[in-house]
């Protein structure tokens, strides 16, 4: 006689255990096929506990990733891709560039084997792989590198990059070697050689001004990780549906674990985000924070965490309002701003405080220089020590008939504005009063930023990641296109910025650079706030993903080889 247990194997029981259950009360049986079954599941769950404690998973190759994208694919093309972030994640899968950044934003050799810097520091000879070829099999050679920047800096195409290679020379030594010529030292140079290379042979019949039209600008080809295969539009508005990409099994590097990468793109992030929530794709290249709390609170989809080399900050134009130029308004301030509080509230903790122009995780960050203290009370007392008074009891101080109010402009992300409300909030409590005006990207670029027509700025800069403050602080960078938003002109730190480009010590370099940011914290030109975090998503089966720092978003592509949906359990 055989007795089943409710969600038991079959049991072959002795005849005494069977004539002792017929005997039981009806609970007293009920208690017994529960011990049992409670028995058998801890015997499944401690073989499992064993079989997880003494196994280990192991990437397997194949599988799809498929990732939901906004906005539409315009220059699948390193040469124009620059100006948008989709484009600029499409080309990093598809091509390769003589080096490139590690998740520990270290440069390391891609195209490139060897580079030597002659001793005056202007002249780099890099050597290149001769393994390597396009994903139509034509071979890559040094000609490609020679068209590649040479097209950057033919003004027909309209290059975001012309003025990163301005002012220098290349030439083919031979098919496996380049020769780049700088007018002068230039320290950080070799990061620029993380573009992507095209091929001479695509595009060489193509007039730079018809560039943007051609039909290789959405097929591309290059000798990245994964290969252009197809995409699919829409026919009535010929819209981009969709967009796949194959593993490049002749790719010189290390073998992608993922067969195809397919991307789906969305007119909206919220449509983005909804298709992964309803499981139509494994992934979002970028996740708004004000869309962050629908993600996490689903199970079974990670949120990743780059961490960039940007900040975000309130730039003082002095002279713009008088009352920035006083150093005491300008520290105090400084005393009112809680930066850990706007962190939290703002970006729902999505981000970091931050008080230096050059953010941590990247070179020559002065991790000697603590944050600043937040002291409401003493901005208080500094304020009335200057003759700052609240006079008619509303709360706003007042000094010669002048009240203490100030502008603060930024964009009209959502928070950025809550950015700029939390200071306004933290500011009237010393008794300053803040008007804030805020704009869209476009209108903040071209009628706010471009004419410097703002008293505070509240806006963020991304550094290349082996800095050059040189644009953001230098003096003869507070016009446009140059990016010292503050206008800030201060000798001493343009010395320091010229010296420390031009040299490739690395601890010189570092040297200038602490003592840069130690006189922009103390001057006080701006306030730097925070640095903050840019989110993307991927479900849990999505394996590898190795984004801690990179130096763009399309960096969290960094390590694509290592990315894997399957997976193997096997004894260790």
């Amino acid at each position: 006689m055989k007795l089943t247990l409710p969600h038991s194997p079959s049991i072959q029981l002795p005849r005494w255990v069977l004539r002792s259950y017929v005997r039981m009360s009806q609970t007293e049986r009920l208690v017994v096929t529960w011990l049992l079954v409670l028995l058998v599941v801890s015997g499944i769950w401690s073989i499992a506990s064993y079989v997880n404690a003494h196994t280990i998973l192991i990437p397997q190759a194949g599988g799809i990733y498929r990732e939901a994208a906004f906005g539409q694919p315009r220059y699948i093309n390193p040469i124009l891709a620059g100006a948008n972030d989709l484009d600029v994640d499409l080309s990093r899968l598809v091509y390769s560039s003589l080096f490139k950044f590690n998740s520990n934003l270290e440069l390391q050799h891609d195209l490139a084997t060897d580079y030597t810097i002659s001793e005056d520091s202007t002249t780099y000879t890099v050597h290149l792989r001769n393994d390597v070829r396009w994903h139509d099999g034509e071979p890559f050679t040094a000609d490609d590198v020679v068209f590649t920047i040479a097209s950057i800096q033919t003004p027909d195409y309209a290059s975001p990059l012309q003025n990163t290679f301005q002012g220098v020379t290349i030439t083919k030594q031979d098919d496996s070697t380049v020769v780049f010529q700088l007018k002068e030292p230039y320290a950080p140079f070799l990061s620029s050689l993380t573009v992507g290379i095209v091929p001479e042979h695509v595009w060489e019949s193509i007039a730079p001004k018809n560039a943007p039209l051609a039909e290789q600008m959405l097929k591309p080809v290059g000798t990245g990780p994964y290969q252009f295969i197809e995409s699919k539009t829409r026919r009535k508005t010929g819209e981009i549906t969709e967009m796949s990409f194959t593993r490049n099994d002749n790719y010189y590097g290390s073998r992608s674990y993922i067969d195809e990468i397919n991307f789906s793109f969305y007119p909206t992030h919220d449509d983005a985000v909804k298709a992964l929530l309803a499981g139509k794709v494994d992934g979002v290249g970028f996740l708004p924070l004000q869309l962050r709390n629908q993600v996490d609170r689903r199970s079974g989809i990670n949120i990743q965490r780059l961490h960039l080399p940007q900040y975000f900050a309130l730039f003082f134009n002095q002279q713009k309002s008088p009352l920035l130029s006083d150093s005491g308004i300008r520290d105090a301030l400084a005393l009112a701003t809680d930066r850990q509080a706007i962190v939290q509230e703002a970006l729902q903790s999505e981000g970091e405080p931050l008080h230096l122009p050059i953010p941590p995780g990247i070179f020559a960050f002065n991790d000697s220089i603590s944050q600043p203290t937040y002291d409401p009370e003493r901005a208080k007392q500094n304020l009335e020590e200057a003759g700052w008074t609240d006079v008619d009891g509303d709360g706003i101080r007042e000094k010669n008939d002048a009240r203490l109010h100030l502008v603060i402009t930024t964009t009209d992300w959502p928070e950025y504005v809550k950015t700029a409300e939390v200071i306004q909030r933290q500011w009237q409590t010393v008794g300053v009063e803040t008007e804030i005006e805020h704009y869209g990207a476009g209108t903040i670029q071209q009628t706010i930023i471009r004419p410097r027509d703002y008293e505070i700025l509240l806006f963020g800069e991304i550094l290349p990641a082996i800095p050059d403050p040189y644009p953001f602080w230098h003096s003869t960078q507070t016009r446009n296109p140059g990016l010292n938003f503050s206008l800030f002109k201060n000798q001493e730190v343009d010395k320091l910025l010229e010296e420390a480009r031009k040299t490739t010590n690395a601890d010189e370099r570092k040297e200038k650079y602490e003592q840069f940011q130690g006189i922009i914290l103390d001057l006080k030109p701006a306030l730097i706030l925070y640095q903050p975090y840019y989110l993307f998503a991927a479900k849990t089966n999505v394996r590898g993903i190795d984004a801690a720092n990179a130096a763009i978003p399309a960096g969290r592509f960094n390590n694509i080889e290592q990315w894997h949906v399957r997976v193997k359990r096997i004894w260790q």
